[in-house]
């Protein structure tokens, strides 16, 4: 979403410029065209994790459920991809200091607002996607206190994240039951954590300033990543044979393909000894007696001194601490924020990012299309969202099954137009914008 990783070639020449040169020069330095087709990936996986319905499982024997790899992985590949467009933004391998380091943290805060106010724009359409931009535009404000390291520093503080974050994390939700509110879950809980996706940033604002463009950190970051992958995937499959019982203590972002809500016409049911609450939205829910909240009901939650220490130890006990906090250390399955799946998507994004960075200049013409997607990543995504809201309307749960095709298609060759005839997407535009009002400079900063 910011998307981009440097300057924009294409964006940087006049509308008036023809076509030919502009299709020549697209994806050509100074843009980075692997991190481009990394984004492109990154934009059409969360596409397809919105729209299609997945297996909930992969088998590598059965091709068909080879879908669920876009499922909470397209989103870490989008998390690494900022740590590193952020890297690009602030100097690339080059670290700010003093007044180029304070200018630069006011452009993240700045990008971060854009980006945050616009995802809660397309929160406000009510489609059933959980969607990333808002905590997006929050991950800027946590790297402004990072973009002044060393990429050493970025690497050990990224593992301690990685490594104690999400258990710590989980403890805190075990040892506080009653604890609610929007902050809380903002930060810990929900779809996207603040714990994985600072551990997955730095990674990628890492991988930036040690220049994932040189070939020989290409090759190391490709290695590293298939290790982190394999060992992440490998300990968190052993963890869930011998604990099938086993949950996540974070929520998913997609609701479960296999969860379907019945519903029954009033007069073809029995309602006697029911309980029927009305929602207001058009659905009855009803239940059995037994089952009602009655008062004699909630006295029984109440303790007896009225500050709720009386049940405290209780609820403690039942939280079952240290087995939670295993639970968060092992989980390697899609959106449970478990460090083994930091490190096994997480890894598998940095070689993603890796191998692409390696290829991207030999693929450049044959993917031009998706580059174009990856160059304007954040207008790509609201894009998709704003067309599932117009095709679904708010609150729509079926979806045509042929909607992903068609808005993969749209999405390529929309954006291959507008990058070719004008440049850098329109929402880079104006985040770029923000960023040069809130800390202008003599010197024109390179876009991003």
């Amino acid at each position: 979403m910011t998307l981009s990783s440097n300057r924009e070639a294409a964006g940087g020449s006049s509308i008036a410029a023809g076509v030919p040169d502009r299709l020549r020069s697209f994806g050509r330095a100074p843009r980075i065209v692997g991190l481009d087709i990394a984004r492109g990936l990154a934009v059409l996986g969360m596409a397809a994790a919105h729209t299609v319905a997945l297996p909930g499982e992969i088998r590598w024997s059965d091709a068909a459920t080879w879908a669920e790899l876009v499922s909470g992985r397209s989103s870490i590949l989008f998390a690494v991809l900022a740590g590193v467009s952020i890297a690009l933004m602030t100097g690339r391998n080059l670290v700010p200091t003093g007044a180029d380091l304070a200018r630069q943290r006011l452009r993240l805060v700045a990008r971060g607002l854009v980006i945050f106010a616009i995802g809660l724009v397309l929160e406000l359409l009510g489609t059933n996607i959980a969607v990333i931009l808002t905590f997006y535009g929050a991950v800027y404000a946590v790297a402004i206190m990072f973009v002044g390291m060393r990429a050493h520093a970025l690497v050990v503080w990224a593992a301690a994240i990685a490594v104690a974050g999400p258990a710590l994390a989980a403890a805190l939700i075990a040892l506080s039951p009653s604890a609610s509110g929007s902050g809380i879950s903002f930060i810990l809980e929900g779809t996207y954590s603040i714990v994985p996706w600072t551990a997955l940033m730095l990674a990628g604002l890492a991988l930036g300033r040690l220049d994932v463009t040189r070939k020989k950190i290409a090759v190391f970051a490709l290695i590293a990543g298939v290790v982190l992958s394999a060992f992440g995937y490998t300990a968190g499959s052993v963890w869930d044979a011998g604990n099938s019982s086993s949950k996540s203590w974070a929520s998913s972002s997609s609701f479960d393909d296999e969860f379907v809500v019945e519903t029954i016409p009033g007069d073809q049911i029995d309602l006697v000894g029911k309980v029927c609450e009305d929602y207001g939205d058009g659905y009855v829910s009803c239940y059995p007696e037994e089952q009602a909240f009655t008062g004699a009901y909630e006295e029984s939650i109440v303790s007896e001194d009225g500050n709720g220490w009386s049940s405290y130890g209780e609820s403690i006990a039942a939280a079952d601490v240290p087995g939670t906090m295993l639970t968060a250390f092992f989980s390697s399955g899609p959106h449970t924020g478990g460090t083994m799946e930091i490190l096994g998507s997480g890894g598998l994004a940095i070689a993603i990012i890796a191998l692409l960075v390696l290829t991207g200049e030999s693929l450049r013409y044959v993917l031009l299309p998706l580059a174009a997607v990856g160059s304007m990543p954040l207008t790509a995504y609201s894009a998709h969202v704003v067309a599932i809201w117009v095709v679904v309307g708010p609150g729509g749960w079926n979806q045509p099954a042929l909607l992903y095709p068609f808005l993969a298609v749209g999405l390529l060759i929309a954006c291959s137009a507008w990058a070719i005839l004008a440049g850098r997407g329109p929402l880079e535009r104006l985040t770029a914008w923000a960023a040069a009002r809130l800390a202008p400079s003599a010197k024109r900063a390179p876009a991003a």
